[in-house]
């Protein structure tokens, strides 16, 4: 298992995450850039994708120099490489992404789990993040070494899965999603990360699933709207790659994503969510689910395509600190792992 260490300041966990991983941030980079347009990555530092970044969330701009600074890798590269999903949309580059999302509320209690399939070159770069700011609570994050994180879980009880909907229209000056993120990780309650999703601008078409020991808040954001998707009383949070609730579509993108690997196969995966969710009534459950790769929500590799499932998260709430359990990497090679808290001090009982 790696855990990375990121403690302090924005700049200081950004030094420590280089530091620890600084081989792991080489290799993953080097696959990245045999993987993608060296034009896609150039083009992103044209866009105000970092200038949004340094004005809503500027501790995590430091944190991605600190960590090109420790890891010894130039700044535009690490910060191109935290913006992946924008990178997708920017020349329409690997877009068999995928993820799936499912949650429950009951009397029995709450979980969030998620599957997150990304591409192929990505597999090896599983991290796992415990961020320990100056001020804020504690975190664990799933990662790729070099990334400020992708989705995960606050020592608070508040958990961020996220699923890229990528036909809905993009804003080159709106925070990135790995920003979003975090930001929202940064937050005592699930209403306060909720408004924090709902104040700041997107730059990717994106679903945040905000999940605490009460029950979730669903938000499906674009350039221009930020749509709830599930309200907070709802017992079952489920969702893919295709809008369920926002319109604010590209229709160019639509075109060019109709019938693309894991687009084409979203309404599958949420069909198949749908029919199993009922039989799924606790974590160990939804991490089953999650894990069989014979059936749609577990991308295993395939000649002539280059997704596959890079981990999974499943959160259980209810106690203090919650149940942070991850996959890193694909369910027959990686077993779930839970790395722990650190901080006990930090941790409080959840609020809405």
């Amino acid at each position: 298992m790696t855990v990375i260490e990121c403690v302090g300041s924005g700049r200081a966990r950004g030094r420590a995450h280089g530091e620890q991983a600084r081989d792991l941030v080489h290799t993953a980079l080097d696959r990245w850039r045999e993987g993608t347009s060296a034009r896609s990555r150039e083009h992103l530092a044209a866009t105000g994708l970092l200038a949004a970044v340094e004005a809503a969330v500027p501790d995590l701009a430091e944190e991605m120099r600190g960590i090109a600074e420790a890891a010894d890798v130039p700044f535009a590269e690490i910060f191109a490489y935290n913006f992946m999903d924008e990178q997708w949309w920017v020349h329409r580059e690997h877009l068999e992404l995928g993820c799936s999302v499912l949650g429950r509320a009951g009397t029995d209690g709450v979980f969030l789990a998620q599957n997150m399939d990304l591409p192929d070159f990505m597999d090896g770069s599983q991290v796992v993040l415990r961020v320990r700011p100056e001020v804020g609570p504690e975190a664990l994050v799933l990662s790729s070494a070099g990334m400020i994180g992708m989705t995960g879980i606050n020592a608070a009880g508040i958990a961020v899965c996220v699923n890229a909907l990528g036909m809905l229209r993009h804003n080159r000056a709106g925070l990135p999603v790995a920003a979003a993120i975090r930001g929202a990780l940064a937050h005592s309650s699930r209403t306060e990360a909720v408004d924090f999703l709902h104040r700041i601008s997107h730059a990717s078409g994106q679903h945040y699933a905000v999940a605490d020991a009460y029950g979730f808040h669903g938000v499906e954001c674009s350039a221009a709207a930020v749509v709830v998707s599930c309200r907070a009383d709802s017992p079952l949070l489920l969702h893919t790659n295709h809008p369920l609730a926002n319109n604010d579509i590209d229709r160019n993108a639509e075109r060019e994503l109709h019938g693309q690997g894991r687009i084409a196969d979203s309404r599958l995966r949420l069909d198949f969510l749908e029919t199993n969710a009922r039989s799924v009534r606790d974590r160990a459950a939804a991490e089953r689910l999650l894990s069989d790769h014979t059936g749609p929500l577990c991308v295993v590799p395939r000649r002539g395509y280059r997704t596959q499932t890079f981990g999974a998260v499943a959160f259980e709430f209810g106690t203090t600190p919650p149940t942070a359990r991850f996959r890193l990497g694909l369910p027959n090679q990686r077993p779930w792992i839970e790395p722990g808290w650190q901080s006990p001090s930090q941790h409080a009982e959840p609020s809405t």
